[in-house]
């Protein structure tokens, strides 16, 4: 630990303490959720809301350094066994307790029980886990996939051959008729070993995968796409919306067929004849569409999101990533299958090519398409793949920036995110918005996850609350984004490229 890094303040990954506290359960609590998450550091004798390095006494510190120790083991269920080191910074000493990720999910404070003391990490915070996302930990921990567990019913031999006649009838219409002629149609027997079937004595019991795949989604009232257009950049208007149900094959094509319908396109003259093209690669929209339905979880009570606007198209999907997966495994092409029997019928449908295979697909058709690369966010429980033929400012969020790095000289190295803007864009319209109102306003993200990102606006100078909580209101400050931004163009980029240009300008000094 750095004091660099202390200073960049707490995240999904770090927490502060300024002492040991006297009730154990403050901390015990983060101990859980990093063990359920994707592990994690505490670190005692930091100040949470000023980061400042207060120490702990040295003639104390080994002393609650055991403490810590012992209490983590005695608390916790299945057992954790955390690093703890001691060290000095600024003559000052600090205990920094790291939490690997556990193989044995779910973690709990045995005292509360596995109901109510299973915690889970939300950005910078600890919450108490939802009953989906237990269910959600119980699965991994047994490394299990919700689609192939049962769905508590039999199915008839008229409902299975059915649905193989749906699968084979829907694939044998995409492909060319040599490709037809080598398909096989699948059995019972291939259902089963995808584990879409389960046999209970003579009977098949249906598991929820196959009812998914049927189309049968009473019990998943969830399991749905949302598609819808909106007029301008920013959620507000809608153009036109519609909800995909039905097989997911189906809702699959339903809404790849929508976004194809509503993408503008664009122009180009060769010779005599105008050709028209789409303004995003076919196989990108299809990709992001199809991995959002195979990949999501099915136990989080929200949809498939598929947004259009007037410079990209954003797919989101509910379900964190697991814990072994990170951004730049996926765009290597590493994956961990949530839904394994729906992505083995998927592979044979084609509409994936195999685990793994679909981020790098989708960086591959937009690079040769010469367009943005897609940008990827694992946020507040939910994936999100977006895809732009656009990328500059809107015209306001210009005129803002361009003043801004005039006026100022003061270097920083802090970045803004693309939802960061979003949150300032929506306060300068309504600075009197409180965290719901703004989280509603933008529509795709929890009010917990508004407190985070105010906060950090808070840390980074460019906002500012002036007056009480029920009175008062917001204030956009937008101080220099950095010394190096004039340089790189900052007035006609977004804020992303601006933060790219700086990073790559920072590595060839």
């Amino acid at each position: 630990m750095t004091k660099e890094e202390i200073l960049a303040g707490e995240s999904e990954l770090l927490e502060f303490k300024r002492d040991v506290p006297e009730q154990s359960v403050k901390y015990i609590k983060t101990v859980v959720a990093f063990a359920n998450g994707k592990g994690g550091m505490i670190v005692f004798g930091v100040d949470d809301k000023t980061h400042k390095i207060v120490g702990i006494k040295k003639s104390e510190v080994f002393q609650k350094a055991d403490t810590i120790a012992d209490t983590i083991f005695n608390s916790c269920e299945p057992k954790i066994r955390p690093s703890i080191n001691l060290q000095e910074i600024d003559k000052r000493h600090i205990i920094v307790v790291t939490v690997p990720s556990g193989m044995q999910q779910p973690y709990y404070i045995k005292s509360m029980g596995i109901t109510e003391g299973t915690f889970v990490r939300v950005a910078a915070t600890t919450r108490e886990a939802e009953r989906y996302m237990l269910k959600e930990l119980l699965l991994e921990g047994e490394n299990e996939s919700f689609d192939q567990q049962p769905a508590g019913e039999t199915v008839s031999k008229e409902e299975v051959e059915n649905l193989c006649d749906k699968i084979y009838d829907f694939t044998a219409g995409t492909l060319s008729k040599k490709e037809r002629a080598a398909l096989r149609r699948p059995t019972v027997n291939q259902l089963l070993s995808w584990k879409l079937l389960k046999k209970e004595g003579r009977s098949l019991e249906a598991t929820n995968g196959f009812r998914l795949l049927q189309g049968k989604n009473e019990d998943f009232p969830d399991a749905k796409i949302q598609c819808a257009v909106f007029k301008g950049r920013t959620r507000g208007d809608f153009l036109k919306r519609q909800n995909m149900e039905g097989p997911l094959f189906e809702q699959i094509e339903s809404a790849y067929q929508f976004v194809m319908q509503n993408l503008p396109v664009q122009s180009k003259v060769k010779g005599l004849f105008r050709h028209d093209s789409s303004l995003l690669p076919e196989s990108a929209v299809r990709e992001a569409i199809a991995n959002a339905v195979c990949h999501r979880s099915y136990l989080i009570p929200r949809k498939v999101q598929v947004a259009l606007y007037d410079d990209r198209l954003e797919v989101t999907s509910p379900g964190t990533l697991c814990r072994d997966i990170t951004l730049e495994k996926m765009r290597e092409g590493m994956s961990s299958v949530r839904n394994k029997g729906i992505a083995e019928t998927f592979i044979y449908m084609r509409i994936v090519e195999t685990w793994g295979s679909g981020i790098p697909n989708i960086y591959k058709a937009m690079q040769e398409s010469g367009l943005p690369e897609p940008v990827m966010q694992d946020f507040y429980g939910d994936f999100r793949i977006t895809l732009y033929w656009k990328r500059e400012l809107p015209k306001t969020t210009q005129k803002t920036t361009q003043k801004t790095t005039q006026k100022t000289t003061q270097k920083t190295t802090q970045k803004i995110s693309e939802m960061e803007l979003k949150i300032l864009e929506v306060i300068k319209e309504n600075s009197g918005f409180s965290r719901n109102e703004i989280a509603e306003a933008i529509g795709d993200i929890t009010p917990d996850g508004i407190k985070y990102h105010l906060s950090s606006l808070q840390k980074k100078r460019l906002l500012k609350r002036v007056g009480g909580r029920k009175e008062g209101y917001w204030k956009v400050l937008m101080q220099q984004l950095s010394a190096d931004a004039k340089k790189a163009g900052s007035a006609e980029m977004t804020l992303d490229e601006i933060n790219a240009e700086i990073a790559a300008a920072r590595r060839g000094k």
